[in-house]
């Protein structure tokens, strides 16, 4: 996100995660060496963490390249973080970008990978009666 005040997108991100079980805290502007860059931190009681940083790209298509090329400052700063925090399970590392055209496209960040992770549904856990593929 190139301003930190894109609070819609960010509003959009907090009531999905919601939706999914998990209590967000919006991270305050600023940043801290001792925090990884993110917008959000959602978390569960199961303790499973969710460090999610948002970025907005205006009709990109997101690929797994195209973080690599357009977020390379986020990705060393989480990997510097993941390195830190090494024996910490249950933490993960995110980018979601938002645009337009696609809407929120989510990829976890690993030491030495990215990839891209299932799409939270704005519609909460769904469980298809019928067992059809759609």
């Amino acid at each position: 996100m190139t301003s930190r005040r894109g609070t819609l997108i960010e509003d959009g991100a907090r009531e999905i995660l919601r939706m999914h079980g998990y209590s967000v805290l919006v991270v305050p502007p600023g940043f801290s060496k001792k925090n990884p860059p993110a917008h959000l931190v959602a978390s569960r009681p199961s303790g499973e963490t969710r460090f999610i940083r948002i970025r907005k790209f205006s009709k990109l298509p997101s690929t797994v390249d195209m973080v690599k090329q357009k977020c390379g400052l986020d990705l060393v700063q989480l990997r510097k973080h993941i390195a830190r925090h090494i024996g910490e399970a249950g933490n993960h590392y995110e980018i979601w970008i938002y645009s337009v055209s696609y809407g929120f496209r989510c990829f976890e960040v690993l030491r030495d990978s990215i990839h891209e992770i299932p799409k939270l549904s704005l519609h909460g856990p769904v469980v298809s009666r019928a067992g059809g593929v759609a």
